[in-house]
């Protein structure tokens, strides 16, 4: 009868072994499918990684002065890297101006539009039957609004629903 007690302890005490060592194990095999999945993740947005770059320099300019305000820096310090956070601002500004101008192009919007527009007409999904208007070489007319998606008429300048500019 002891024997069977002592069997029993055992297993028992095997068992809460096992079950206390099992997440250590795989936590050394997660490591492995961490780094893939890190090197699977799409490029980010240069623009969010400018917008990112241009608050935490804010922050640093934020922190700067409050240090110079507490008697943290001396003012020759402050001066100098107040200088050239603002000069790092500035580039980054610059930097996220571009970009902002280049994804606003005009003529890229209207030629993209306007290949749409052609797509559509071709497999028939438009909204409806696309007239010679609709589509005019090197510019695309809109047929809705693109803010409130009513139906426009040719040569509106302005949606009549929801007043947004369209051209």
């Amino acid at each position: 009868m002891t024997l069977f007690v002592i069997a029993g302890a055992l297993l028992l005490l095997g068992i809460a072994a096992v079950a206390v060592a099992w997440p250590l194990v795989q936590e050394r095999r997660a490591p492995a499918a961490v780094e893939l999945a890190e090197e699977a993740l799409p490029t980010a947005d240069p623009l969010v990684e400018l917008q990112a770059q241009r608050d935490s320099i804010y922050q640093a300019i934020r922190e700067l002065r409050f240090d110079f305000q507490v008697g943290k820096v001396s003012e020759a310090d402050y001066k100098v890297f107040d200088s050239t956070l603002r000069g790092n601002a500035a580039a980054v500004l610059q930097q996220i101006a571009l970009l902002k101008q280049a994804e606003a192009d005009p003529a890229l919007d209207a030629s993209l539009e306007a290949e749409i527009a052609a797509l559509r007409h071709v497999n028939g999904s438009g909204p409806g039957p696309m007239t010679p208007a609709a589509v005019a070489v090197g510019e695309a007319a809109l047929n809705f609004c693109p803010k409130c998606g009513q139906r426009l008429q040719a040569g509106n300048r302005f949606c009549g629903n929801c007043g947004a500019q369209l051209i």
